[in-house]
């Protein structure tokens, strides 16, 4: 399930990059949780805001204390004005956080039963329960859905599901009001 849930977040992550970063520095979200999100709704798992609670707690200390540490160091050297060239540094930093990323997949999955992660969706069905997913996951982390937060997150749904009908979007939080 660790190898399934890492490939299926390189996926999205390649298709909406920009989008996870400005969740990210703009708003203070967690990409994995995000994609975490995203993988369970597609799977049909509906979480909680006590399961959102309960992820983001055993992941906090690895977050707060070694992957932030690591992005902020290789964001200094990519912004530093040096004298000598750092890439290898900057590669070697950035190899080493996206094995914390990693790890912390591994949190999330293991926060979860396996039972739970397993259901049954319906056409559509996914989208909205990735939805749900993302609203509790805000919630939690009291940031508004304002307009912002909606376009960017109706820029990865269009990347995850481009033949969505007009029909399904109506239905989902990522319509803005004004359509």
């Amino acid at each position: 399930m660790e190898e399934e849930f890492w490939q299926y977040s390189k996926n999205i992550y390649a298709k909406s990059s920009k989008s996870f970063l400005w969740l990210q520095d703009e708003r203070s979200l967690d990409v994995n949780l995000l994609l975490f999100c995203y993988w369970l709704g597609e799977k049909g798992k509906r979480l909680t805001v006590d399961d959102i609670s309960r992820c983001c707690k055993n992941v906090e200390f690895l977050r707060r204390d070694f992957i932030i540490p690591l992005r902020n160091s290789r964001q200094f050297l990519k912004n530093a004005d040096l004298p000598i060239n750092y890439k290898k540094l900057k590669q070697a930093i950035l190899a080493v956080e996206l094995e914390g990323e990693r790890t912390e997949q591994r949190i999330l999955i293991s926060s979860l039963s396996k039972a739970s992660v397993e259901c049954q969706v319906t056409d559509h069905e996914d989208i909205t329960i990735m939805h749900h997913n993302i609203l509790n996951y805000l919630r939690y982390e009291k940031v508004d859905l304002d307009g912002a937060v909606k376009s960017t997150l109706n820029e990865i749904a269009l990347s995850l599901f481009p033949y969505l009908s007009r029909e399904v979007l109506y239905k989902s939080f990522l319509q803005h009001s004004a359509d």
